[in-house]
Order: C-alpha cells, then structure tokens, then sequence
C-alpha cells in the first residue's frame, strides 16, 4: 500500500479529495461535530427511516458518534455517504425538488448546484470513492486545514517512534502549525502529495517529500513519483523540534515560501 497523503481543493466547491485521510481522522479533527445526519446511501443498514425523505437519518450525538465508530470497522461492506443536518423539522420542509437533488448528490457523489444546503445548515458532504480516496465538501475549509496538520504530525511521531522499545518512553512530536499548512493551499488546488515512501530520515530530521500530481495522474501514479513533479520539502527538525517548509523557487508565485520555519 502506498504510503503517502494527497491532497486536492476545489476552492469553489470547497470540495477536498484525500487519500490517506481516514474517517477517523476527519471525525477526530473536526470542531464543527455534526448533531445528525442524512444518509445518501439508499440501502443502508444504518440509521433510522424518515419518511418525509425515504431515506436513512442518524439523529443525535450519541448516534452519530456510534454511527462513526461502526462505520470504521464496517467499510468496506456499507458504502459511507452522507450529509449532516441541522434540525429535523427543516429536514420535514425539503420540496420534492430540494429531494431528488439531494438523491442526484448521492447517485453521482458530486453536486449539482451548492452543497451546503440552506433547509439543512450542512457543514459537511462526505463521500467514500475507490481506492480509499475520499470527497469531503467542507463549510469551512479552515477544519481540513486542522485535518491534515494532525494527520501529518501523527504520522510522523508514528514513524519516528516504530522502532523504539517497548519500554521506552516515545519521542514527542510537536504539532504542525495550521498555518504551515494553509499556506499551501494555492499548490493543493493542483494536487499535493506528501510521499513518505520517499521521505529521508537522518539523527538531525525527518524529511518529506512534497509533490505535485494531479489528479487524473494521481490515480495511476505509483511511488516514487518523478523528480520533475518535486516542489519541495516538509522537514521536522529533530533537534531543535520544530517545522520548516521549503518550496522551490522555480514556483514563483510561492517562492516566498521558501524556508518558512514554525
């Protein structure tokens, strides 16, 4: 399996496709926790029937929490599809149009007008596609921001920490800044992956590889990818535990970028 996260944004949509981006991630980084949601999967097992929609809901925290914890351990036999909402009684005021959008959104997995809905007060669409590829439709794209530092940070310490003994006590790693992050989003609008197949480790850092891949070529692309597709490094300094991101300078419109430290 490759071992790497990609990244793409559609800033229009606020539509993110992720690889290497789990459930449990998304579920455990977001601030925003959905109060219920709405089942685009039309044969699900899951959740209860609302008649005024014909579809599957998850009504509550408690339910949604479990609903999350099932859907990890269940994929991939329960295609995970969804929509949170706001308030049950404005889900009752959906028009038939309003309706067999929302069916169009879970039959095709992308929108047809915007995603975010006014009747249900969405901040969230999800989507499970093949290839343990993900698109996620974010309100606000601040909470993939905080997503994807934890993510990178976690996998790091995991790294970093595999071949310590049992006994001993693993080396902390301090979390990477959003902001870090966020800078990069003009680059993610083109398809960012951070390869750590390719990363290089030394007693001072650890290294990883930053490149740009597109989508169409993402999905037949396997690690290594070309040196040509390089466009810089996310580094842990392991001494002085800190962040820095180097981006080259051939990339002109980020060459400010260059040796940002956090």
């Amino acid at each position: 399996m490759k071992e790497l996260v990609y990244v793409h944004i559609d800033t229009i949509s606020n539509a993110v496709l992720t690889q290497g981006i789990t459930i449990q991630d998304f579920h455990q980084g977001i601030v925003h926790q959905p109060k219920n949601l709405l089942l685009l999967n039309p044969s699900s097992d899951l959740g209860d029937y609302e008649a005024h929609t014909a579809m599957k809901v998850v009504r509550g925290n408690e339910a949604v929490e479990n609903y999350f914890r099932t859907i990890e351990k269940i994929r991939p036999v329960e295609e995970n599809k969804w929509i949170d909402f706001t308030d049950l009684a404005m889900l009752k005021e959906l028009t038939p149009l309003e309706i067999s959008e929302l069916l169009y959104f879970g039959h095709m997995k992308t929108h047809l007008h915007s995603p975010f809905f006014y009747k249900l007060q969405n901040n969230f669409v999800y989507f499970d596609l093949k290839d343990n590829i993900a698109r996620t439709y974010y309100r606000y794209l601040d909470e993939f921001y905080r997503i994807l530092a934890s993510k990178l940070t976690r996998i790091v310490f995991e790294i970093i920490n595999q071949k310590r003994g049992f006994l001993r006590k693993p080396r902390p790693v301090e979390k990477l800044n959003v902001d870090l992050v966020k800078s990069l989003r003009e680059l993610m609008r083109e398809g960012l992956v951070f390869s750590f197949d390719q990363a290089i480790k030394t007693e001072d850092a650890f290294q990883i590889p930053i490149f740009v891949v597109e989508d169409t070529r993402f999905r037949v692309a396997t690690p290594p990818f070309k040196e040509d597709a390089l466009i810089g490094q996310l580094s842990y300094d392991l001494i002085k535990n800190i962040w820095q991101l180097d981006i080259d300078e051939d990339h002109l419109a980020f060459a400010s970028l260059s040796s940002t430290h956090f």
